[in-house]
């Protein structure tokens, strides 16, 4: 047998393969071969295809695709990633994954940051064909604005008033959030017809409080809470070290959304008070509180470990991992190291621990 032999791979490849040296029957040969042939074909796929793409509001586009998402594109470890597979121009960018509708086959919430009214931008996927748009000037319709902390206040909305959360109605979270969940069609309404705004990520958005003063600060979102305990009520911190001052009066703006009761007078609120601390591992420990904060609020919280020696190490809370009363802090950065004796401080005063120590395993 001739020593080079021709095969032509399939027609939907449309590519010619060289086999040198070989015997097409040589079972060695074959796994390389297949390989090849994959190989081959993955590179011959075209990316998805926008085939429709629809400002919902200044933070959020709804876009339909030719076919699925590959699942690289949908999980929250690849945003870097994927921000730079969306191409828009004008400044704009995702700020969160792309998430499938509920019964939707390819059409997404892609959440972006805050658009310029009547700009026109275009987005491509994967250097695809560019599809063009323009900017929306619609704000979410917000109820009002409470303090729930010092230094820590919530907006809520309400589905009864036409607007929800995107955890309502994407595929991801449809098990987890039971009767809340609801399907809506194209024009995001439900099946009775009734139309939603929709509140997508809000993943490292802003909002301003001003005081009666005149004292302006900034106020950023607190990852998992803006659907927390079955409310529509997401969070926003001061930075560290500020706290609102007790008989103020704030007033709460934002780019993306319209207050109907903006303002709030700020309280004195006592800090959450931290039970017990029991070890899990050599990096991580279960924090207990006297009750069920609710809410979230152990969300974005931070403690810090004192040992006998002065040495301190802090840990951070696991978002979403609280079980009413009880939620998990890992250690940043170090290791406990067994028998040793640790005091818990709160940082930033979120709450108390009078004598609370933590014994490391």
């Amino acid at each position: 047998m001739n020593n080079k032999i021709k095969m032509i791979a399939p027609i939907l490849l449309g590519v010619t393969l060289t086999l040198t040296g070989c015997n097409l029957f040589n079972k060695q040969a074959e796994p390389e071969l297949v390989q090849t042939l994959h190989e081959t074909q993955k590179e011959g796929q075209s990316a998805p295809q926008i085939t429709a793409l629809q400002p919902l509001n200044v933070m959020t586009l709804q876009v339909t695709f030719s076919e699925p998402l590959p699942e690289e594109d949908t999980v929250i470890e690849n945003l870097d990633a994927i921000k730079s597979n969306f191409n828009f121009d004008n400044n704009l960018s995702i700020v969160n994954i792309p998430r499938l509708k509920i019964g939707a086959k390819s059409t997404y919430l892609v959440p972006v940051t805050i658009q310029n009214p009547g700009t026109t931008y275009s987005l491509s996927y994967k250097g695809g064909e560019k599809q063009t748009f323009k900017g929306s000037d619609e704000k979410i319709n917000a109820s009002q604005t409470k303090q729930v902390t010092n230094d820590t206040f919530e907006i809520e909305s309400f589905k009864k008033e036409g607007v929800t959360d995107y955890s309502n109605i994407i595929e991801a979270y449809k098990a987890a959030r039971g009767d809340l969940s609801f399907q809506v069609n194209d024009e995001n309404k439900d099946e009775k017809g009734k139309q939603y705004q929709i509140i997508s990520s809000l993943r490292d958005r802003v909002v301003t409080l001003t005081a009666n003063n005149g004292e302006e600060m900034k106020a950023n979102y607190v990852l998992f809470t803006q659907a927390a305990d079955g409310r529509q009520a997401p969070k926003f911190r001061l930075p560290e070290g500020q706290t609102l001052k007790p008989g103020m009066k704030y007033i709460v703006t934002s780019d993306w959304a319209t207050i109907k009761n903006p303002t709030f007078v700020a309280t004195q609120i006592p800090p959450l008070t931290i039970k017990s601390v029991e070890p899990i591992d050599s990096k991580s420990f279960q924090i207990t509180l006297d009750k069920d904060p609710g809410m979230e609020l152990f969300a974005g919280r931070s403690v810090q470990l004192q040992a006998d020696d002065g040495k301190t190490i802090q840990a951070n809370y696991r978002y979403t991992s609280r079980k009413g009363a009880t939620g998990i802090f890992d250690v940043k950065d170090a290791t406990l190291k067994p028998g040793v004796k640790y005091k818990v401080l709160p940082i930033n005063n979120w709450a108390t621990a009078n004598n609370v120590t933590l014994l490391a395993k």
